[in-house]
C-alpha cells in the first residue's frame, strides 16, 4: 500500500478499515505507535488504528511515552489509535501453584 507492511487489516467494505499493529515490547513501541501506525493508516486511507503491545517483563517507561503520544493526540482533537497490552510475561504455571 506504499507504507510498508503492517500486521493486520480488518475491514468492512471500503469506508471502514482498522489497521492494527503489533509490537513486543522488547522493540521499539514508541516508534511504532508514533510513526509506523500513522504511517500505515495514511497509506490505508483510515484514521482507524489498534496498537497491541506484547509485554515481556517490564516496560513501564515505553508505555508511559505512547500514552503521552495518545493524551496529546486526545488534547488537539486528532484521531487517535486504541492502545492494547497483553502480558506475556512468564508465569508459574497453574497446576504448579
Amino acid at each position: 500500500m506504499g507504507g510498508g507492511s503492517f500486521d493486520f487489516k480488518f475491514s468492512h467494505g471500503y469506508r471502514s478499515r482498522v489497521i492494527v499493529e503489533i509490537k513486543k515490547s522488547t522493540g521499539t513501541v514508541k516508534h511504532g505507535y508514533e510513526k509506523q501506525l500513522e504511517t500505515y493508516k495514511t497509506a490505508s486511507r483510515t484514521d482507524k488504528g489498534m496498537y497491541i503491545v506484547i509485554k515481556y517483563g517490564s516496560m513501564e517507561k515505553k508505555l508511559s511515552e505512547i500514552y503521552k503520544i495518545r493524551d496529546r493526540k486526545i488534547q488537539n482533537k486528532e484521531p487517535v489509535s486504541e492502545i492494547f497490552v497483553v502480558d506475556a510475561t512468564p508465569k508459574i504455571s497453574a497446576s504448579k501453584r
